[in-house]
Formats: C-alpha cells, sequence, structure tokens
C-alpha cells in the first residue's frame, strides 16, 4: 500500500505516478486523497491502469478532476479487471458519485446489490450503471431511489433488464419518470423473466403511463409486487389496472396510495384479493374505504375463498357498507377473525352481519368497538351468542348500550359456554363492566385477585358477581371500592361471606353502604374465619367502619367515636371486632345514645380485653342498671385507669353498684399501664344525691388505687360532703376530688376542711359553685395552715373573697413550681393578704404577682413589704388601684432598700402624695433594678414632683415613669425639665392628664434640647397651646 494524501501532488506529480503504475508489479493500493491533480493528471493515471495488472483500490477523492477527466477515468474502467475500490467522490466531474460502485459492478465478484440512492444521478449516470450491468452475473437488487434519471436514464437501464437474468428488485422511487418512462417500463415487462419487485413509488405518472404497465402485465408472468403509489393515476388509469389483474395472476400485492384516483386503497386491497385466491389476511385498517367504495373490496372478497382475518377497523362503513361486507362474506367458511370497529354501525348493520355469522363455522373473535348498536344491537347479538359455539372472543365497548341490552347479554351469557373475552366497558349501563368481568371469571379459574374499582357498579351488578364467585375457589382479593353498592348489595356480599372460605381481603370503601348495609356484612362474619381484611371507609356506617379498622389492626390504641349516633346494637359489634385486636388500649364513645343495654356490651368488653386502660362514656343515655353491668365487670377487673360516666343518668342505686365494685378493686397503686387497675371515675352530671355519695365513701374505704373522683353536678349536699370528708381522713390514693357545682355548703365544707388536716395525699379540690358562704372562714384558714399535699383549690362562685385567696394561697404554699400569681379584683383585703402573705413567705419562684383591686391598704402593704425584704424571684408586683396611702408606700419603700430584683413596680391610684413620694424618692436613689414604675392617678402634686427628681438624679436604671393624672404644674414640670438636662436613663415619660400650660411645655423644650435618651412624652390632656407643641415636635414622639 502506498499512502500519498494530502501532498500537493499536481498533474506533474500523476506523471511519476502513472510510471510507477506501469512498472510496479506488486502494489494493490494506491491512496492520492485530497491532491491537486486535474484533467491531464487524471489521463496519465488512466492510462497507466491499462497496463496495471494489480491495483484493486484507488483514492482520488477531493481532486481537482473535472468532466474531461472523469470521461476518460470511466472508460478506461470498462476494460480494467482488477480495480474493485475506486473512489472519485468530491472531484467537480458527474462521474464521481458513480464510479464507485460501477467498479463493484464490474470486478467485485461478491457483490449481489447496489446501493445508489440520493446520489444526484442524472440520465447519463444511468447510462454508465446501464452499461456496467451488462452480462450481469451476480447483482440480483438495484436500488436508484432519489435520483435524476428520468425518462433516458431509465431507457437504457430497461434496454439492459430486458435480457438480464439475475435481477430481482428494482427500485425507482423518486425519480421524474413520466408517462415516456413508463412505456420504457412496459416494454422490458414484456420481456423480462426474472424481476419479482418493481417499485415505482413518487414519480409523475399518469393514467398514459399506467395504460401501458397494466397492458404490459399481460404478457409478465413473474412480476409479483408493484409499487406505483404517490404517481399522478386518476379514475381510467385505475380502471385498466382493474381489467387486466381481473385475468391476471402473478401479482400479489400492488400500492396505489397517494393517488388522485377515488378508490386507489381499494383497488389495492382487491387486486390482492382477485390475484392471490388464497390470500388469508386482508388488513385495511384506517383506509378510509367509506360506504360508496366498499363495493369494490366486497366484490374481491367474494372469490376469497381462504380468508382467515379480515380487518376494517376505522372506515366509517356504515350500515350500508357492512351489509355490502357481509353479503361479500356469505360463503366465507375459514374466516376466524372479522374487524369493524369505529365504523359508524347501529343495530341496522347488526342484522346484516349476525345472519352471516350463523354460517360461519369456525369464526372466533369478532370486534364491534366503538359503535352505535344499542339496546337493540345488543339485543340480536345476544340472541347469536345464545347458540354460538365458536366465538370467544367479542368487543362492544363504547356502543351506547344500556341497560336492557345488559340484561339481554347476561341471559345470553349464562347459556354460552365457549365465551372467553368480552370487551364492552364504556357504555351506559353501570353493569357492563360486571359483564365483562363475569366472562373473565368463567374461564379464569386460578383468578387470586380482582379490582372493579371507580366503575360506578350497582347492587344489581354486585348481585351477579356474587353469584359467579362461588364456584370461584382460588379468589382471595376482592376490590369494590368507589361504586354505588347500597345496603342491598351489602346483603348480597353478607351472603357470600358467610359461605367464602377463600377471600381474605374484601374492600369497599367509598360506596353507599348505611347502617343497615353495614350490620349485615358485620353478622356474616361473626362464623367467618378466614376474611382479615375488610374496608368500609367512608360509607354511612361508622361502627362498622371502626370494627372493620380493628379487625384489620389498622387501629393501635384509640377508638373514638365521640357524636357519632352509636345505639346499643352497635356496640355488639363493637365488641366482637375486638377478638381480632389486643393493642386498643382507649375507647371514647362521648355523646352518643347508648343506654343500659350497650352498657351491658361494654361490660362484655371490660370482661375479656385486660387490655382496655380507659373508658370513656359521657353524655349518654346510661342508667343504673347501666351501671351495675359496668361495675361487674370492674369487680375483677385489672386493666381499667380511667372510666368517665359524667352526664349519664346514673342515680343512687348505680352509686352502689360502683362502690361494691370499688370495695374487691384492690390492686396496686402504681400506674402501670399493662396490669393496672381502676385509677379515676367520673360520674359528672348525674343525680347520685347525698346518698349515692355515701355509698361511694363506703366504696373508697376500702379501695387503695382510686386517684381521681369527679362528682360534678350531683345533688351533693352537706350530708354527702360529710360521708366523703369521712373517707377523705383515711384514704391514702385519691389525688382529685371534684365537687363543683353541688350544694354542699357551709356545714359540707367544715367536714372537708377538718377531714383535709389529716389528708397528706389530695392534690386538687374542686369545691367551686357550691354555696359557700363568710361563715367557713375559719374553716378555710385552718385548713390552709394544716394541709402541706394540696396543689390547686378550687373555690370560685361561692361569694366571698376568703375562698379565692384560700385556693391561691394553697397553690402558692404547696406548688413550688408556680412562677404567676393573678389576682386581680379578687376583694382579698387586708386579710386576704394576710393569707395570701403567708403563703408567699415559703414559696420561693413566684415572678409575677398581680393584685390589682383588692381593697388592700397602708396594713396590708405592711404585710406585702415583709414578703418583699428577703425576695429573690419577684421581678413584677402590680398593686394598683388599692388603698395602701403613704405609710403604705413608705412600708414599701423601705422593703425596696434591700429588695435587688424587682423591676416592675405599680401603684397607681393608691392615695399616695408627697410623703410616700418623698420615701419612694430615698428608695430610687440607691435601686439599681427597677426599670418601669407607675404612679398615675395618685397625689403627686408639684411637691412630690420636685422630692422624685431628686431621687432620680442618681438613677440611671428607670426607664418608664407614669406620673399622669397627678395634679402637675408648670413649677413641676421645670424639675423634671431640669432632670432630664442632666445625664439620666429616662426613655419613656407619661405626663397625660395633668395642669401644664405652654410655660411648662417651654421648659421641657429647653431640657429635651440638652437630652439624648427620652424617646416618648405624653402631655396629653393638658393646657398646651399649639404652637407650643410644635417646638415639642423636633425632640420627641408626641404622644
Amino acid at each position: 500500500m502506498l499512502d500519498l494524501q494530502s501532498n500537493n501532488i499536481g498533474n506533474t506529480g500523476s506523471q511519476y505516478i502513472s510510471h510507477l503504475l506501469e512498472n510496479n508489479k506488486t502494489l494493490e493500493c494506491l491512496s492520492l486523497a485530497c491532491n491537486v491533480i486535474g484533467d491531464n493528471g487524471a489521463a496519465l493515471i488512466a492510462a497507466a491502469l491499462d497496463a496495471n495488472k494489480t491495483l484493486t483500490t484507488l483514492d482520488l477523492q477531493q481532486n481537482q478532476i473535472a468532466e474531461q477527466g472523469g470521461k476518460i477515468l470511466l472508460n478506461t474502467l470498462k476494460t480494467n479487471q482488477t480495480l474493485i475500490k475506486f473512489n472519485l467522490i468530491g472531484n467537480p466531474c458527474s462521474q464521481a458519485n458513480i464510479l464507485d460502485e460501477i467498479t463493484l459492478i464490474k470486478n467485485d465478484k461478491m457483490v449481489t446489490s447496489i446501493k445508489l440512492e440520493s446520489r444526484r444521478i442524472e440520465e447519463k449516470g444511468a447510462q454508465y450503471i446501464a452499461e456496467a450491468l451488462i452480462n450481469n452475473e451476480r447483482i440480483t437488487s438495484v436500488n436508484l431511489d432519489h435520483n435524476k434519471i428520468k425518462d433516458q436514464g431509465l431507457k437504457c437501464l430497461m434496454n439492459v433488464l430486458k435480457i438480464d437474468k439475475k435481477i430481482l428488485i428494482l427500485s425507482l422511487d423518486d425519480n421524474g419518470i413520466i408517462d415516456e418512462g413508463a412505456e420504457y417500463i412496459a416494454d422490458m415487462l414484456k420481456s423480462n423473466n426474472t424481476l419479482r419487485i418493481l417499485n415505482l413509488h413518487s414519480n409523475q405518472i399518469t393514467n398514459e403511463g399506467a395504460q401501458s404497465i397494466a397492458n404490459a402485465l399481460t404478457y409478465n408472468t413473474v412480476l409479483k409486487e408493484l409499487n406505483l403509489s404517490h404517481n399522478k393515476i386518476r379514475k381510467k388509469g385505475l380502471e385498466y389496472f382493474i381489467d387486466v389483474l381481473g385475468h391476471h395472476t402473478p401479482i400479489v400485492d400492488i400500492d396505489f396510495s397517494g393517488n388522485p384516483a377515488p378508490r386507489c386503497l381499494i383497488v389495492s386491497a382487491t387486486t390482492a384479493v382477485l390475484q392471490e385466491r388464497t390470500v388469508r389476511d386482508v388488513m385495511l385498517k384506517s383506509k378510509c374505504v367509506g360506504m360508496r367504495k366498499v363495493r369494490y373490496l366486497a366484490k374481491a372478497l367474494v372469490l376469497a375463498k381462504s380468508l382467515t382475518v379480515l380487518d376494517l377497523d376505522d372506515n366509517k362503513l356504515g350500515d350500508d357498507g357492512v351489509q355490502c361486507i357481509a353479503q361479500a362474506l356469505t360463503n366465507s367458511k375459514m374466516l376466524t377473525v372479522l374487524k369493524l370497529r369505529r365504523n359508524l354501525i347501529s343495530f341496522v348493520g347488526i342484522q346484516y352481519l349476525v345472519p352471516i355469522l350463523h354460517n360461519m363455522p369456525v369464526i372466533k373473535k369478532l370486534y364491534l368497538s366503538n359503535n352505535q348498536i344499542g339496546d337493540e344491537g345488543a339485543k340480536i347479538i345476544a340472541s347469536f351468542l345464545q347458540s354460538n359455539t365458536t366465538l370467544t372472543m367479542i368487543t362492544l365497548d363504547q356502543n351506547e348500550i344500556g341497560s336492557d341490552g345488559e340484561h339481554f347479554l347476561i341471559d345470553a351469557f349464562i347459556n354460552n359456554t365457549t365465551l372467553k373475552t368480552l370487551d364492552i366497558a364504556g357504555n351506559k349501563s353501570n353493569g357492563c363492566t360486571i359483564l365483562e368481568c363475569l366472562v373473565h371469571l368463567r374461564f379464569n379459574t386460578e383468578m387470586a385477585s380482582l379490582s372493579l374499582d371507580n366503575n360506578q357498579i350497582t347492587d344489581q351488578g354486585v348481585h351477579y358477581l356474587v353469584d359467579a364467585l362461588k364456584t370461584h375457589q382460588k379468589m382471595t382479593s376482592l376490590s369494590l371500592d368507589n361504586n354505588q353498592i347500597t345496603d342491598q348489595g351489602a346483603e348480597y356480599l353478607s351472603e357470600m361471606i358467610k359461605n367464602n372460605r377463600t377471600l381474605k381481603i374484601l374492600s369497599l370503601r367509598s360506596n353507599k353502604i348505611r347502617r343497615r348495609g353495614g350490620q349485615l356484612i358485620a353478622d356474616s362474619l361473626i362464623d367467618n374465619t378466614t376474611l382479615t381484611k375488610l374496608y368500609l371507609d367512608n360509607n354511612e356506617c361508622t361502627v362498622i367502619q371502626t370494627m372493620c379498622a380493628i379487625r384489620n389492626d389498622d387501629i393501635f390504641n384509640l377508638i373514638d367515636l365521640q357524636r357519632k349516633h352509636i345505639e346499643d346494637t352497635d356496640l355488639q359489634y363493637l365488641s366482637h371486632s375486638l377478638k381480632y385486636n389486643r393493642r386498643v388500649t382507649t375507647i371514647i364513645l362521648n355523646g352518643n345514645n347508648i343506654g343500659n343495654t350497650g352498657a351491658q356490651y361494654l361490660a362484655d368488653i371490660l370482661r375479656n380485653h385486660t387490655n382496655i386502660t380507659e373508658l370513656s362514656l359521657e353524655s349518654n343515655n346510661i342508667g343504673d342498671e347501666g351501671a351495675k353491668y359496668l361495675a361487674d365487670a370492674l369487680q375483677n377487673n385489672t386493666s381499667v385507669i380511667k372510666l368517665n360516666l359524667s352526664c349519664n343518668k346514673i342515680g343512687t342505686a348505680g352509686a352502689i353498684s360502683l362502690t361494691e365494685a370499688l370495695l374487691n378493686n384492690t390492686t396496686t397503686l402504681e400506674i402501670d399501664l399493662r396490669r393496672n387497675t381502676l385509677l379515676t371515675l367520673n360520674l359528672q352530671s348525674n343525680k347520685i344525691g347525698d346518698e349515692g355519695a355515701m355509698h361511694l365513701a363506703n366504696g373508697l374505704r376500702n379501695n387503695t388505687t382510686l386517684q381521681e373522683l369527679g362528682l360534678r353536678e350531683n345533688d351533693v349536699g352537706p350530708l354527702g360532703a360529710q360521708y366523703l370528708a369521712d373517707v377523705l381522713g383515711e384514704n391514702t390514693t385519691l389525688v382529685t376530688l371534684i365537687l363543683r357545682d353541688n350544694i354542699i355548703s357551709d356545714a359540707g365544707l367544715e367536714h372537708i376542711a377538718n377531714a383535709l388536716n389529716t389528708n397528706k395525699t389530695l392534690n386538687v379540690l374542686d369545691l367551686s359553685r357550691n354555696k359557700i358562704k363568710a361563715s367557713s372562714r375559719r374553716h378555710l384558714i385552718n385548713m390552709f395552715q394544716c394541709n402541706q399535699s394540696l396543689i390547686n383549690v378550687d373555690l370560685t362562685g361561692n361569694g366571698q373573697g376568703d375562698c379565692a385567696v384560700i385556693g391561691a394561697a394553697v397553690e402558692i404554699r404547696n406548688n413550688q413550681n408556680l412562677t404567676t400569681v393573678n389576682l386581680r379584683c379578687s376583694r382579698l383585703g387586708d386579710e386576704g393578704t394576710k393569707i395570701l402573705c403567708q403563703a408567699l413567705q415559703v414559696n420561693h419562684s413566684i415572678i409575677t404577682l398581680d393584685l390589682q383591686s383588692n381593697d388592700i391598704s397602708e396594713n396590708g402593704a405592711e404585710l406585702l413589704a415583709k414578703v418583699l425584704y428577703d425576695n429573690e424571684k419577684l421581678t413584677t408586683f402590680l398593686l394598683g388601684n388599692n388603698k395602701i396611702g403613704d405609710n403604705g408606700a413608705k412600708c414599701l419603700a423601705d422593703a425596696f432598700h434591700s429588695n435587688t430584683v424587682l423591676s416592675i413596680l405599680d401603684l397607681s391610684a393608691n392615695n399616695i402624695g408627697p410623703i410616700g413620694i418623698g420615701h419612694l424618692s430615698l428608695a430610687l436613689c440607691n435601686d439599681t433594678t427597677l426599670i418601669k414604675l407607675d404612679l398615675s392617678s395618685n397625689e403627686v402634686g408639684n411637691e412630690g414632683v420636685q422630692l422624685l427628681a431628686n431621687g432620680l438624679n442618681k438613677n440611671m436604671r428607670l426607664k418608664d415613669l407614669d406620673l399622669g393624672i397627678n395634679n402637675i404644674g408648670d413649677e413641676g414640670v421645670e424639675y423634671l425639665a431640669n432632670l432630664l438636662k442632666n445625664e439620666t436613663g429616662l426613655e419613656k415619660l407619661d405626663l397625660r392628664s395633668n395642669q401644664i400650660t405652654d410655660r411648662g411645655a417651654e421648659c421641657l423644650a429647653t431640657g429635651l434640647s440638652q437630652n439624648r435618651t427620652l424617646k416618648r412624652i405624653s402631655l396629653w390632656q393638658n393646657e398646651i397651646t399649639a404652637n407650643a407643641r410644635r417646638k415639642l415636635f423636633g425632640w420627641i414622639i408626641w404622644c
């Protein structure tokens, strides 16, 4: 091999190459690509090739060889017997695109096909190719698609093919061939005995050319396939072929598609049938056959004795077209598949079709989807199915079939034993989907799972389905979610559940099943041991839905059925479902219609399920009888922690029953969620009265576990309180006792207070709204002083301040986690304050104390001052709107000298005058923590302001000072203005509703001009004019 590409070799260099080729006896490959060889150089190389006998590959691509040099090289190749690969591409000569293939045709003994599509070959190039094909002994396929050989180039090729004995396939698509060229083709066909396939797609042949080719076919006995698609053949040209093809047998495939004749596609198909009487499949899907053109096909189909498949989908045949096809198929005995989908067929077309189907002995598949057969057409097909024994598949989806048609088809299906596949979805009747499923189920006995969700299945459809599943032994999962199933359908399903022993999962979500249907399903589950998952979510049977969730083990620990209209019978199903779930610990049934019978079912639950720790039955209709059922269950129960029976109809007898249960409930005190016992009993809003309280008290004497007892609104009076008090003196487990909204009065309180002197376990006591009067003061105080365990005592709504303060005092003293005490407007007075201060002395956690509006005088202030002396937690102290006066202010001021944490102090509206302000001023001199001081609505006056200003001269901590409504005039403002000139920490100053005039405002403006800290001042409702206010605007935010 010699590679000389890209070496700038020209015509002169070609001379040396020529000498080399003439003398060298071994060189086989020579590359001269990408040089500058021209026509003269090509002539020199061509001359040398005549003498050379060894070179097999010559590459001259991308040189400058023009038309003359190309001709010389071409003539040389005609006689050269050794060159196999010759590349002239990229040269400016017309022969460049074909010389390589011509070389192969002549000299490559292995080549059997040539592909020259899209080579820009014109008439001259076709002539060269024709010359190369003379005496062809190997080439069987020639592809010249997408060139420009035209009629004269075609003439040369056809002359060769007249005598050729090897070429089987000739493709001349898109070559500009017109009628003259068609005559050359026709002349060739008359004498050629080898060509089997001829492609003339996308040329310019018209009726005249078609006539020439059609006539030639009468002489030709070998051509099988002819493609004349996308030419210019019209109706007359097609008629020539129809006449000829009726007597010409070899052609089996002819394509006229894309011609302007109206029946091109039909003639193509008709030709296949006419010329091949043994044709088995005719596929004309989406070929725009239509009602008028179908008769041409029908005429041919009469002769198709061996036809097995006929596909006419998507052709808009209509009823008349179906009639034509049906008549043509009258004697068709081998047809197995007939496709007529999307053809505008109504019941009339079905009337034409069905009689023919009766005579087809092997018909197996019939496709009629997306037509318009309706109920009448379904009736005709149903009649056919009654007696047919060959059809295995029929499609009737999207055919406007209603409920009547559905019934006809179902009746036919019952008697038909061969149909295996039925497609009937998308019709008017909701039951059609079920029918489709029934057909599928009959022959698919191994099916284990079936989903029919979102199909608008009605009760009747469920009926059919249930019947089909009676003999189906492999189905384990059935889903019917989001359909139209009501109680009637639920009844059919319940019968199936009773007898079925294979189904494990049944889903009926989002249907219309109500209480009755749910109960029927629940009843069927009692004896069923195989169904493990049943879903009824989003129906109208709440209890049964929950029951299913419990049975499915989808509920972990809580059943919440509050206000679900649950009745007694529903609880029977709940009890049954809990057999399958041992994780539920809490059942909430508040606000339902549960009575004594329901309580009996619940009692069964408590007996059988030792994992239940909480049962809430608030606001139901349980009476004494129901309470007895529950009490009996509690006798030996060792798990229930909390039982809520508030707002029922339990009276004395019920309380007695519960009391007796408590006598035997003696398990451990420790709250153990696995094996605990009754800790909470809530009997709110019943009518147990004093007698019931007596029995409850008796029960509590020996009970060592009950921790909470709620007896709100139960008509418990002084006597009942006495019974309970007797128990409190001995009981060591009860932590919470709720007696609010009863009538225990002062006498009852005395008993309870005395009992609490020795009780060490009760933490919470609610005696609010119990008609307790002032005469109980000493009992309350005694209870407060003696009891160290109470944390929360509620005595509100009893008509006196002592009750409120006693409750607060108890919590303050015993709850060391308390941080805020709010007793605003509690009518404490000095006596109440005394009790409060006793509690505050031992509590070191209070941060905020609000005692506003409580009639506290200087005596109460003195008591509070003692609390403040050593307090290290209190940061906010609100004492506004009391009556402490100057002496009270003095006591508090003295306490502030040693207090290091108080930051907010409210002494507004306390009758404090200049004397009290003087004491406070002295305290401010040394105070380093107070940041907000409210002295509004007192009697400070100008004198008091002077004293206060003196104290603030040495205080840099105070940020917020309120002196509103204090009779301060211009003289007092002058003291404040001087204070503002000096370095101070004040950021907010409130002087609203005083007696300040323009003179005072001018003083303030002067002081503010030298102040850098004040951000806000309020001078609202003073006697300052607009001009004076404007002087202040530049310094502060006006309020």
